[in-house]
């Protein structure tokens, strides 16, 4: 082989380098940073509207989400199961914000509840956001055709938490905000980056997290992105009890901090990881499906592991 045609294939595969891996990552950080500062649209959501709706928001990211939105002056309209919770939940944000909330109790697994939760809504003057975060998670990493828990009932509750919940809230609100005055309001999907890739023993909620970020990209081109942004955001490990994780650290932050990162991007990505660090573990997952699934294996069997411990 000649030393032009060595040089060649060198500058072929640099080439290849650059394109697909150094490229993709400069690009990441660019958004994180600089972008985040230009493109966001976290600021206009008080200008669109007074109240900010948050399902399963007395726990995690649904808290976090709360609080964030709170911090920038929305009402908060908290929706989850738990009575005593929301109540508590509403008083930390009512004395630490100085905002007025509404709690709103009902749970997700059922689908009868959604004629009395479009009354409740009805009642906000204007809408903001929507956060639709309510989900179900296996108990512990499980294969689908022998786990004891994956019965009739556990299918249908995980479908009805975590997909119907979802499009069916954003059928009631998405029609309000295209029609309200002003521009800039949202509607934020929690989805989750096992709906991005094979994701073997959690493979009926990675399924169940694929959908909302199908449904989230075929909704745009139908809404556009001028008057309502609607986003997935699709988290890797977060220091909640949803997930396991009692340790915040680097790639698993708190939700707090999530929750601040990603609000940051909304406007900026339409599916987006939400967090720095997650969106540069999310690329190299990413690369080959087989290396996701390996990873997340590996992951959520440790996970699964201190769960049962």
């Amino acid at each position: 082989m000649t030393m032009s045609v060595q040089g060649v294939l060198f500058s072929f595969v640099a080439f290849l380098f650059f394109w697909k891996i150094i490229f993709p990552v400069l690009r990441i950080i660019f958004l994180y940073t600089v972008g985040r500062r230009i493109y966001s649209r976290r600021n206009q959501l008080k200008k669109a509207g007074k109240w900010a709706i948050v399902t399963g928001a007395t726990d995690g990211i649904g808290k976090a989400y709360a609080r964030e939105l709170a911090k920038d002056g929305l009402n908060i309209m908290l929706i989850s199961r738990s009575q005593e919770k929301l109540d508590k939940v509403s008083k930390e944000i009512k004395d630490q914000f100085h905002v007025d909330t509404k709690t709103v109790a009902c749970d997700f697994t059922r689908t009868d509840i959604y004629e009395a939760l479009e009354q409740e809504i009805n009642t906000l003057p204007s809408i903001a956001c929507l956060v639709n975060n309510v989900g179900l998670s296996y108990p512990h990493f499980a294969r689908f055709s022998d786990a004891s828990f994956i019965n009739i009932e556990f299918i249908r509750n995980m479908i009805n938490c975590n997909v119907t919940s979802m499009a069916s809230l954003t059928r009631i609100v998405l029609p309000r905000l295209l029609k309200q005055a002003g521009y800039g309001s949202a509607i934020i999907n929690l989805s989750s980056f096992a709906g991005l890739v094979p994701f073997p023993y959690l493979s009926l909620y990675g399924a169940s997290k694929t959908f909302i970020k199908q449904f989230v990209q075929s909704l745009i081109p139908e809404v556009g992105t001028s008057k309502v942004y609607i986003q997935a955001v699709c988290p890797i490990l977060v220091a909640t009890t949803l997930s396991g994780v009692k340790r915040p650290r680097l790639f698993a932050p708190m939700p707090d901090t999530f929750a601040a990162s990603a609000l940051d991007m909304l406007g900026v990505e339409q599916v987006t990881s939400g967090y720095l660090p997650h969106a540069l573990q999310a690329f190299v997952l990413s690369i080959h499906p087989k290396v996701a699934a390996l990873a997340a294996y590996i992951t959520f069997q440790k996970v699964s592991k201190r769960k049962r411990e």
